[in-house]
């Protein structure tokens, strides 16, 4: 029996055994079902996250599908103000162009305007010139005038009386008297074509030509040649034909006149002399 007993006792230990083992199985049955949960919300927590991405992703994309027809609309305008940009700038071009034309032509105008004015003015200059020419000239004249009025007033007082001599008859009319060059103030005196005053009784100077009255002037021919032509004012042209005893030096002369009172009266004086002429030391053809 004591067998028996035996047998008795080792049967439990096997039920204890085998209880050890069906909690165990329990135990991995709980521990495989969490980390199946587990790995459900990972996924579930992954999809999610997934989820949101896709959304997000989407939403970008929705905006720059708008962004792209808005940038596409504003390149359509932007097109579309190139093309009336480019007109415009077509159109002032032209206006440009025209504008240039006209501002040539106006320059043009202004230019020739300018040289109008220019020659205007340089022709009004000249007119003034020639109007003080004229004013001085017109001057000289009223002086000369004014001299030989006094000179034929002292003529006049004396009487002419004519002894020998020729008339001179080629002073030719002119538009200006043409005096030259100015010579300084001489010393005059006066003679008459008589015996005593001239040599010889048929008026003759040491020229050999006839004395001119009026004309023919005595003077220094170391200085002045025969033929020499002067302009005395208040006496008119002379022309250097005699010389005499008296008149010597450069700034000297003797003046030819019908009458010895007239003669007497012009007395000695200064004159205004003028060169027109320098002689060659003959007289071939006298002209004034």
């Amino acid at each position: 029996m004591s067998s028996f007993e035996a047998a008795d006792k080792v049967q439990p230990r096997r039920q204890a055994r085998h209880y050890r083992l069906v909690r165990s199985k329990k135990d991995g049955y709980l521990w495989a079902v969490l980390i199946l949960f587990i790995l459900v919300a990972f996924l579930c927590v992954n999809n999610y996250m997934v989820l949101k991405s896709y959304m997000n992703l989407k939403g970008q994309l929705t905006t720059a599908y708008k962004t792209i027809e808005v940038v596409k609309s504003d390149k359509a305008d932007l097109d579309k103000g190139r093309e009336e940009i480019e007109g415009l700038n077509s159109a002032l071009s032209e206006k440009n162009k025209l504008l240039e034309e006209q501002i040539n032509l106006l320059k043009e105008g202004y230019d020739k305007a300018s040289r109008g004015n220019a020659d205007i003015s340089g022709q009004l200059e000249e007119l003034k010139r020639q109007f003080s020419e004229l004013k001085k000239k017109n001057k000289e004249l009223v002086d000369d005038n004014i001299a030989l009025q006094n000179s034929l007033k002292m003529a006049a007082s004396v009487g002419v009386k004519p002894q020998s001599f020729s008339i001179f008859e080629n002073l030719e009319p002119r538009d200006n008297i043409i005096k030259g060059k100015y010579i300084g103030r001489f010393l005059g005196t006066a003679y008459t074509p008589s015996i005593e005053e001239c040599g010889n009784n048929k008026g003759i100077t040491n020229s050999g030509k006839p004395i001119v009255p009026g004309v023919t002037v005595a003077i220094d021919t170391k200085y002045w040649p025969f033929g020499t032509v002067f302009y005395i004012k208040g006496l008119g042209y002379a022309v250097a034909m005699d010389t005499g005893s008296a008149v010597k030096g450069k700034y000297r002369f003797d003046f030819s006149v019908l009458d010895k009172k007239f003669a007497h009266q012009l007395g000695s004086r200064k004159w205004d002399v003028y060169l027109v002429k320098l002689g060659k030391g003959n007289i071939s053809h006298l002209k004034l």
